[in-house]
């Protein structure tokens, strides 16, 4: 719980925020947009958040996920949590923001948020106690280093970020102030995920010495095509690009296929390898570290423009147990369909514990389990009944809860970090073609081969351009 010294801290964050950004007056409006009539400015500290009060939220990205995750804030039962800022470069998804947190689609809306194309603006405004930052991953960093300094707490989506040196810069910052953080890996809160874990760690299907993670996709061969299109006149190309190598403008470098970009992201690893090596790790111990890691793949079938491989395997090796991340773009695991003991299913993902009495298959529709005869074997168990949603609300709701306890959440930043530097390191093994040894103390490559050592170091800390950087104000071009 906060005392009375973090009010005066606050104000002076808050105060010190708005000079870096240089407040100008169009963004003033939306700096200060508050709750709707009933819902009062408070008084006390933003951390102090009363039973009855609404949890007023900003939110800086809006489409696609930005806009599934504004669902899950109005639907909740709760209604405890209101938009009131809503921030994103494409102006239809903003309308479509806007409308969702109106109408409600039934559940009883808000009145409508202010807008702004300004992620600053958000973290500027005086009302928002939480930000919630759904952009492309190249931007997930700066706008909640800027959201923690200024008090806020924030829910961003996953990946934690694009480079060690970001991982390290977030786990610092946010470590140090009072802000809860939550991450977007929301499987953790889904009961069947935990109710799999918690067989993995009491040793149900006995001791686990290889895991397997897999996420397969049946693109068609053009892949996302190789688009020029002249960029459209209302989007500021240069704030996209943000502290990226400047380039043209291209279509699927922006929204969705932005994912496919090595810049901006890391492709399907950094994407659903998030979510699936994430639950590997948690199984297994999140207090273990890699010893060494390799990567192989390419582009080998999909004719388009992205960066990222369309075929990936990454190996990491640890004290007792073999980790593993496969990716093809092109074939999804059709013939898989023959091992399940469940009527047929389209088969695109899913993580593969094998132990001395059995596998374990987990997926978001549930878990099942598959004994082993040799060893003693134990009990078959098959639960495939989840709803992807519940594990979203749960998520929701846990961070909710924390914002009033002041408590951590279950994705909190310590759990982020390590996710991120399992998807990181097997990124940046990929890109130096080259089996590489871990140093965790140092959080560094080593090994060996020098020059592949010195690629992937320098693409895990590749430095900040344009004008940004890691440390406040965290942008030199600030308009004053």
């Amino acid at each position: 719980m906060s005392d009375v010294n973090d009010v005066s801290r606050r104000d002076f964050l808050r105060g010190a925020a708005q000079t870096a950004a240089g407040v100008s007056a169009g963004a003033a409006a939306v700096q200060t947009a508050q709750a709707s009539p009933g819902v009062y400015k408070r008084i006390l500290p933003q951390t102090v958040i009363g039973a009855n009060e609404k949890i007023l939220t900003g939110h800086i990205g809006v489409g696609n996920m930005g806009i599934r995750d504004l669902e899950f804030v109005m639907f909740r039962d709760a209604q405890d949590i209101q938009p009131i800022v809503v921030c994103d470069l494409f102006p239809r998804f903003v309308d479509m923001a806007v409308s969702l947190v109106t109408n409600g689609k039934g559940k009883g809306g808000f009145p409508a948020p202010a807008t702004t194309p300004h992620f600053e603006d958000i973290i500027n405004n005086k009302d928002v106690d939480a930000v919630v930052v759904v952009t492309p991953d190249h931007w997930h960093t700066i706008p909640t280093l800027m959201a923690i300094d200024a008090g806020k707490d924030v829910y961003c989506e996953k990946p934690l970020c694009t480079t060690m040196e970001e991982a390290i810069a977030l786990r610092t910052t946010i470590k140090a102030s009072q802000q809860v953080y939550q991450s977007g890996t929301m499987q953790r809160s889904g009961k069947y995920f935990q109710e799999a874990v918690d067989l993995i760690q009491k040793g149900y299907i006995g001791k686990v010495r290889r895991v397997e993670c897999w996420n397969h996709d049946d693109n068609k061969i053009e892949g996302i095509g190789k688009p020029t299109d002249a960029k459209p006149e209302w989007l500021d190309w240069d704030r996209y690009i943000g502290w990226t190598q400047k380039v043209p403008y291209n279509k699927n470098r922006y929204i969705y296929n932005f994912r496919w970009f090595t810049e901006y992201s890391g492709g399907k690893i950094t994407d659903w390898g998030t979510h699936l090596l994430d639950i590997a790790i948690w199984a297994m111990g999140e207090d273990k570290s890699p010893k060494s890691v390799t990567a192989a793949g390419g582009n080998l079938i999909l004719q388009d423009n992205r960066t990222t491989p369309d075929t990936l395997d990454v190996f990491w090796e640890f004290d007792d147990y073999i980790l593993s991340f496969s990716n093809r773009a092109w074939c999804p695991d059709w013939w898989q369909e023959q091992i399940t003991p469940e009527k047929a299913e389209r088969q695109t993902h899913g993580i593969y514990f094998h132990g001395t009495l059995g596998t374990m298959r987990v997926d978001r529709k549930g878990y099942a389990v598959y004994p082993f005869g040799a060893n003693g074997k134990c009990d078959p168990v098959s639960k495939r009944d989840a709803v992807e949603a519940d594990m979203n609300n749960a998520h929701w709701a846990n961070f909710a809860d924390c914002v009033r306890a002041r408590q951590q959440p279950i994705c909190n930043i310590d759990v982020a970090f390590q996710t991120a530097k399992i998807c990181l390191t097997g990124k940046c093994a990929y890109l130096a073609s080259a089996k590489l040894d871990w140093d965790d103390a140092a959080l560094k490559f080593a090994g060996n081969d020098a020059e592949a050592v010195k690629v992937a170091n320098d693409w895990a800390y590749r430095p900040y351009q344009n004008g940004w950087s890691l440390q406040s104000p965290y942008f030199d071009g600030w308009k004053v």
